[in-house]
């Protein structure tokens, strides 16, 4: 088995920043800062941001990815709302955050030494036939 390549610092900032956007949804809703409307949708999305900030500093370079289509999403949604502005106003402090966080660590997690990192994460599980923790192996059949 090959040795892990060293994890660029942009990615283990990256995985913190969507960490502490897990964490501020988290706070922010604890302590009543947030009025959430959906309690199950602020766990989804606090259980969400965690497991793309492991995935992404565990090697699996498809959170960039899941990140891009979440604010795709938030972004349609707020689009298509009766009016944009009252949709912006709705967002809570917390989700503000969290998306502000998740836009700053997609950027970090394209910069060009965290690419080469996942790439080469990916090769390397692909070659030793065993998955890291996200990273589906190709050509190769489960079971």
């Amino acid at each position: 088995m090959s040795a892990l390549p060293a994890r660029p610092r942009q990615v283990a900032v990256g995985s913190w920043l969507l960490g502490a956007g897990a964490a501020t949804l988290a706070l922010a809703w604890a302590v009543g800062l947030d009025a959430v409307e959906s309690n199950g949708a602020r766990v989804f999305f606090v259980v969400v941001w965690s497991y793309l900030a492991w995935v992404a500093y565990s090697g699996g370079g498809w959170a960039r990815w899941a990140i891009v289509g979440i604010l795709a999403v938030t972004v349609w949604g707020n689009v298509n709302a009766p009016t944009v502005g009252a949709a912006v106003a709705a967002l809570t402090v917390g989700e503000v955050v969290a998306k502000a966080l998740a836009v700053a660590a997609f950027c970090l997690l394209m910069r060009p030494a965290a690419r080469v990192w996942f790439r080469a994460m990916r090769g390397l599980a692909e070659s030793n036939g065993v998955p890291i923790r996200g990273v589906p192996i190709r050509g190769k059949k489960r079971g």
